[in-house]
């Protein structure tokens, strides 16, 4: 955007004709006075002449506003230095003026957001005369109307530097905003600069700065295109989720959404313009493909990162103790002579999760049918590996059992009992699975 010239000629803009003097053919029915005024068809110091022709007074009103509006945006552009890269087709050609080239680009001017604009008003006016006539041949009737609006030298060149200071204004504002497009901080700045981008089109009066607003903001609305989502495990087990913007990091007030298909205890917080996501992996199994999932929309864009909770570089964890009871009790006894059961074969399943060994101190289960709760104390067992284990137990001795009521559990219930080795605590792990027996 250079600064050149702006200057119009102003007789290619105004549309003023005067009162057209009566001939043969046309008559006047009626005239607001007696005899035309004397300014009439004049030029008037610190005045606009304005006379306009319409079908009713109404319509000679607002076109004679409208003609006041039109020179008063020619009095100061003409004179005003506008920034712009090229002009527009030559007004005045080879002496001969264009008239609608001058009035296109008039009326931009006139549509742009211009505030002097605002305070032209019919009530300013000092003068008015009209005429109604007929033209006698066509018997068409119309109104010729003039008014005589005040527009002293001063006011002239204080709408001058108004119109000046304003546009200069706007150019430097577009300047700003063509340089922010490589410094922005946050996403939501993207939406901001877009709104400001609008006011600056509805501004500008010429096609060379309204086609650079666009093409600015097209760049703008791009930026939208080059978000993506990185991040990296840390070292205490988390993970920390990243925005980018052409590959460089920006913040963004939007909060991610995270799923996982076995993590839990899913934790998500701001860290320095990124976001920071605990979880805890007591319900991820290493023989299955753990994922954490997490999505981020921004103004309708859905960006997505899926990691991997096995493979992920920097992603070990301090092991956790997690020992779950899970599938089906396996119950066998070796006979069975009016509803006693001698011997009771147990096979209970454990999965230690988090891989360390760990103590099986007892076992109380409830199993459907018995009269009373079988009991393993003072087992001492240690186990090593990771995943399934398989405990078996013997219960020697009669048992009695009954035939099974409706308000028996159809599960087996209870307990185990187990040494922690990270606390060396001893805990009571609750169980509800389902069983099996041959009786």
């Amino acid at each position: 955007m250079g600064r050149i010239a702006l200057t119009l000629t102003l007789t290619a803009i105004l549309l003023l004709h005067g009162f057209v003097p009566l001939s043969a053919q046309t008559k006047v029915l009626e005239r607001s006075a007696k005899k035309p005024p004397a300014w009439l068809n004049t030029a008037v110091d610190g005045n606009l002449v304005v006379s306009v022709e319409a079908a009713s007074l109404g319509e000679a009103q607002q076109k004679a506003l409208t003609s006041v509006t039109e020179q008063i945006i020619q009095s100061v552009a003409s004179h005003v230095s506008v920034t712009q890269t090229n002009v527009f087709s030559e007004v005045n050609r080879n002496g001969d003026i264009d008239s609608r080239d001058a009035y296109d680009r008039l009326s931009k001017i006139r549509s742009a957001n211009l505030p002097f604009l605002q305070g032209i008003s019919l009530a300013k006016v000092t003068g008015v005369y009209w005429e109604k006539v007929r033209d006698k041949q066509t018997e068409r009737e119309y109104y010729n109307y003039a008014i005589l609006y005040p527009f002293p030298v001063a006011e002239q060149r204080r709408l001058q530097a108004a119109f000046e200071a304003l546009d200069a204004e706007k150019v430097a504002q577009y300047k700003a905003l063509e340089r922010r497009i490589t410094e922005l901080d946050a996403v939501e700045e993207i939406k901001q600069v877009l709104a400001e981008l609008e006011g600056l089109s509805a501004y500008f009066f010429d096609e060379v700065r309204i086609s650079e607003v666009k093409a600015l903001a097209e760049r703008y609305r791009r930026l939208y295109d080059a978000l993506s989502l990185t991040g990296t495990f840390t070292d205490g087990g988390s993970y920390r989720l990243q925005l980018l913007l052409n590959g460089n990091p920006i913040r963004t007030a939007a909060t991610p959404r995270v799923t996982s298909n076995c993590a839990s205890s899913l934790e998500i917080r701001p860290d320095d313009g990124a976001f920071l996501i605990a979880f805890r992996t007591d319900d991820c199994l290493p023989e299955e493909e753990n994922t954490l999932t997490m999505r981020l929309s921004i103004e309708g864009r859905r960006l997505e990162r899926k990691v991997s909770l096995n493979q992920a570089a920097g992603a070990a964890q301090a092991p956790t103790f997690s020992v779950v009871p899970e599938g089906r009790v396996m119950i066998t006894t070796d006979s069975v002579a009016d509803r006693t059961l001698y011997n009771l074969h147990i096979r209970l399943t454990l999965n230690n999760r988090g891989g360390l060994p760990f103590g099986l101190k007892a076992m109380e289960l409830h199993v459907p049918g018995l009269t009373v709760p079988v009991l393993f104390d003072d087992i001492n067992a240690v186990y090593k590996s990771k995943g399934i284990i398989q405990v078996r137990a013997t219960a020697e001795g009669k048992f009695a059992a009954h035939a099974l009521k409706p308000s028996d559990h159809p599960m087996v219930q209870g307990a185990v009992t187990v040494v922690n080795p990270q606390t060396g605590a001893v805990e009571r792990i609750r169980l509800s699975l389902t069983y099996e027996k041959n009786w």
